[in-house]
């Protein structure tokens, strides 16, 4: 599992990916499980923190991490 060095202990992923990752998929621009066209998107808009977790996460990860943001964000 990747984690920031921001994060306290009850967080799994940082809360600038999560929000990365929500502003993605609130904007409808791609189908979520595409994490190549996420990481494009997320390059596009600056989002780095987000590049460099889908450059370092396998797709469990990834999908994880998604499903977090997802959660948090409804």
């Amino acid at each position: 599992m990747i984690m920031s060095d921001n994060q306290d202990n009850n967080e799994q992923y940082s809360d600038k990916v999560l929000q990365q990752q929500e502003a993605i998929r609130s904007s409808g621009m791609i189908n979520m499980f595409n994490k190549k066209g996420v990481k494009s998107i997320a390059e596009d808009m600056g989002s780095d923190e987000l590049v460099e977790f889908i450059e370092q996460a396998d797709a469990s990860e990834y999908i994880e991490m998604a499903d977090e943001a997802s959660q948090r964000f409804r």
